[in-house]
């Protein structure tokens, strides 16, 4: 065979001196063919970088090999959100390990949820799709159980019909952080919330009444904030928040960018973390660098763990399994020096990357 030539089912049988059809039923492990040929042939089908046509499959089997993953364009604006990519090299890896691709697209501010997502199923763009940002009664979620579209949310609804999720303990992260900043001595503690009727928004909106109730704590409406997540909303809002109740001494932010502007707002109001015993609490993947970072409280979701385990309900999925027994809530990590966390993770990546590179040189 010529090493330019491209190795399809027919070259790779022509290699080996087998039939088309015993090289294709080797390749897919069928129990007619003997053990000691199907490892030939796959040890062949390997060196030869034989890959089956994506053409040919959907042809056969009506299937793309494409998983879709949809983002929210805004959500990574300005100061960006880099942990979306880990997440995406999670999914990737995972499905790659099943031949499977990924294909990422970005839903903007002007496309409603459901567009997206009917986009895909009608123009056959993959085989199933993963998106986040649910709500209660999710019409994306509804949408694709009506039409038996395969789907891993990344997040709940409350819908009654199951299907596949990977969520975080959003109630129960929130829950522990307002029973150790009252063992802090903290009683004005701030809730800052998304718009968009998101489900985990509720979620963390009953973790911190439940732990108002057991704590006994008045519920006070105006410890809730509300706005979008971009840093510029952020910071307007707890801007806002600051400027009209100087008691408030600790907020639980939504992720790392209403963090970072609720940082900005405090510094803007003359706040210091040391003297004026603000805390500042957050959630989200890996923690970049903040304004300040005493004081600071940090929940960490370590988003290729999220990206792998969606990608897993989703081959699960495919492969037929039932969509409750696909349903997967993590938990936080708590971290209380964002200094020595990141050197100890930098620690792991190196590592890493030490390890990879001693094996891809044996």
């Amino acid at each position: 065979m010529q090493p330019s030539q491209r190795t399809n089912l027919k070259t790779l049988a022509e290699h080996l001196g087998l039939s088309i059809t015993t090289v294709s039923r080797a390749l897919k492990d069928g129990p007619e063919v003997k053990p000691d040929t199907v490892a030939r042939v796959k040890q062949a089908a390997a060196s030869l970088g034989y890959l089956p046509d994506a053409g040919g499959v959907y042809l056969r089997t009506g299937r793309t090999m494409k998983i879709c993953s949809v983002f929210f364009a805004p959500e990574v604006a300005d100061y960006g959100d880099a942990g979306f990519l880990a997440q995406v090299e999670g999914v990737s890896r995972t499905l790659e390990t099943d031949s499977y691709n990924l294909v990422v697209l970005a839903q903007t501010a002007s496309q409603s949820p459901l567009e997206t997502v009917r986009r895909v199923f009608q123009q056959r763009l993959a085989d199933g799709i993963i998106f986040s940002r649910t709500t209660p009664m999710d019409e994306r979620a509804r949408f694709c159980l009506e039409f038996k579209f395969p789907f891993v949310s990344f997040g709940r609804t409350e819908l009654h019909s199951p299907h596949a999720f990977v969520d975080h303990d959003d109630e129960g992260g929130v829950y522990d952080a307002m029973i150790r900043l009252a063992a802090d001595g903290h009683k004005r503690i701030a809730l800052f919330n998304p718009t968009g009727n998101m489900t985990y928004a509720g979620m963390r909106l009953r973790g911190y009444q439940r732990a108002l109730a057991e704590l006994g704590l008045p519920w006070d409406k105006s410890l809730l904030v509300t706005s979008g997540l971009s840093v510029w909303s952020s910071q307007d809002a707890v801007r806002d928040l600051l400027a009209r109740d100087r008691g408030v001494t600790a907020i639980l932010c939504a992720n790392q960018l209403s963090m970072f502007g609720a940082m900005e707002a405090a510094l803007e109001q003359g706040m210091d973390p040391a003297r004026d015993g603000l805390r500042i609490v957050g959630f989200g993947g890996m923690p970049f660098r903040m304004p300040f970072e005493q004081g600071v409280t940090y929940y960490y979701q370590p988003q290729r763990r999220d990206g792998e385990e969606l990608a897993r309900h989703m081959l699960a999925l495919l492969g037929g399994e039932p969509a409750e027994s696909l349903q997967t809530v993590l938990p936080y990590q708590r971290i209380d020096d964002l200094q020595r966390f990141r050197m100890e993770l930098r620690a792991q990546a190196m590592a890493g990357d030490t390890r990879q590179s001693t094996e891809q040189g044996t």
